[in-house]
């Protein structure tokens, strides 16, 4: 009787493996990479203080790593870099309604923008010297790289009939009109932001991004004036890999993806001659 209980769960073990692979790819075959979901929620007091919010629904990958000829737009030569890039695609999906009972006063007083609404994505990565710490070391802006576009293009698009990745001054587009959130059949905006000069010794990182809400409050200033913080998608990520082996770099996410509201950024002084 043993050996014969052995021999079936011998013969099982194999399609229990064939099944869980395919499973796995099965699993790849529909979100197609883009493993990490960022959904479009807001509280009852968000909706209560803005009627107009919108919250998008942002997929993506795990960041990823490119070398590419970079030219040189004064010279003209060009230059190998490491550039870092996060491809993604988004939504914009209808929030669920619902009632509020917390009696909150509406705050925002803002005008509203002039002319069509606008998808206007920023991304800025930030490094950190230990995970979960509140002191940034450094900060990178998503910089336009056609060229890293390309290449990355050519590793993301598997077929020609796949979507293009659009940098973030090409994937600037009117508004798209909400879905439901329950909605399949989904037009969704593929992009991907590019950042080059990281630093290679980087083990920690953050990776904020604007543009996907259009959620504001308006809160005091240490001058007494009112700042405004805008509703931002915050991925928190780490990396394992060193300077001397670039090309086996590992990411990973090390906490779910949030929405926070953060300051805008102080405008940069510009000095004139």
């Amino acid at each position: 009787m043993q050996r014969r209980h052995m021999l079936r769960l011998i013969a099982g073990f194999p399609m229990a493996l064939v099944t869980a692979g395919w499973s796995n790819h099965a699993q790849a075959q529909v979100t197609r990479g883009f493993d990490t979901v960022a959904r479009a929620i807001a509280t009852g007091e968000e909706r209560q203080r803005q009627p107009d919010l919108r919250v998008f629904e942002v997929q993506y990958k795990l960041p990823r790593i490119v070398w590419v000829e970079i030219t040189d737009p004064q010279t003209g030569e060009q230059q190998r870099e490491q550039i870092w890039y996060l491809a993604y695609r988004a939504a914009n999906r209808a929030l669920a309604s619902r009632e509020d009972d917390t009696n909150t006063t509406p705050v925002n007083v803002l005008d509203p923008l002039p002319g069509p609404n606008q998808f206007i994505p920023e991304f800025t990565l930030t490094t950190y010297d230990q995970q979960g710490s509140d002191q940034p070391l450094q900060q990178y802006l998503d910089e336009i790289l056609p060229e890293a576009a390309a290449v990355i293009n050519s590793i993301e698009r598997r077929r020609p009939s796949d979507p293009v990745f659009l940098d973030s001054v090409n994937i600037v587009q009117p508004l798209p009109p909400a879905v439901p959130p329950e909605e399949k059949d989904v037009d969704w905006i593929y992009g991907v932001a590019t950042w080059r000069n990281v630093d290679p010794d980087t083990d920690f990182f953050s990776i904020s991004m604007r543009g996907f809400s259009n959620g504001y409050e308006l809160r005091p200033g240490p001058d007494g004036e009112s700042l405004t913080w805008r509703n931002t998608l915050v991925q928190q990520a780490s990396r394992r890999g060193d300077r001397f082996d670039p090309d086996q770099i590992e990411f990973e996410y090390t906490a779910p993806p949030e929405w926070v509201y953060l300051p805008d950024p102080e405008p940069v002084a510009v000095e004139t001659p």
